[in-house]
């Protein structure tokens, strides 16, 4: 009796099961393609002990993988919601947060900017660029001094308000031989959350959570600070 090798039906069967590009991983489809290897194996060359030994041990791991990343994504997601909560704590705090990149928002003045430098300034000013990297407004820092605070009206070098957007801050230390560190100094009045980011409003500013680097007293807030939606 002459037996026909069944070789050629084990590639359909696996199609029928997990079309190419179908496959997510899962470790029911693994099982499937599993089960299917075994159904149509050729009878004449069926897999030996050690192979179907492998196989199962790799179907452990996908399971534990695919429970390891689902912990880990429930794990993220606890984490994250339980930072956006802390942040409620710093509404109506003083703080001070490194003045460097941050986004202009409508609405609220922008805070004050506290400058620190190892030497006495001169010729420094602070230069606001938008986001090519164009500078908009300079402002002159105070000869003499080695600390002081300057203000920014948000408007731009023509005298019209800056567009909401992302800005720079940056130190042109002029001849001043010491360095030179800005801050924004002002108060936290509302947590922005949204698209996945946790923003930190401090009147027309909106931070990042990193940048703050000193919490200080709370302050009377307005009626209409709020942690946003």
């Amino acid at each position: 009796m002459t037996i026909t090798p069944t070789s050629s039906v084990t590639g359909a069967a696996a199609t029928s099961i997990a079309p190419a590009g179908a496959l997510t991983g899962s470790k029911d489809e693994f099982l499937k393609l599993f089960m299917a290897q075994l159904e149509h194996q050729d009878p004449l060359s069926p897999q030996d002990g050690a192979g179907m030994v492998a196989q199962l041990a790799q179907f452990s791991s996908v399971e534990q993988a695919t429970q390891t990343n689902q912990r880990l994504a429930d794990l993220t997601a606890q984490q994250s919601s339980e930072a956006s909560a802390s942040m409620s704590s710093l509404i109506g705090r003083d703080c001070t947060a490194a003045a460097s990149g941050f986004q202009l928002d409508r609405g609220g003045s922008v805070p004050p900017i506290q400058l620190t430098s190892t030497s006495a300034m001169n010729g420094a000013s602070v230069v606001i660029s938008d986001a090519s990297g164009a500078e908009i407004r300079r402002i002159a820092i105070p000869a003499g001094a080695k600390s002081t605070q300057i203000s920014w009206d948000g408007n731009t070098a023509a005298g019209a308000p800056a567009a909401p957007g992302s800005y720079n801050l940056s130190i042109d230390a002029g001849t001043t031989t010491g360095a030179i560190t800005s801050q924004w100094h002002g108060r936290i009045d509302a947590v922005e959350l949204g698209n996945g980011t946790t923003q930190l409003r401090m009147g027309g500013l909106l931070l990042a959570p990193g940048a703050i680097q000193t919490i200080g007293a709370s302050s009377p807030l307005p009626q209409s600070s709020r942690i946003a939606p």
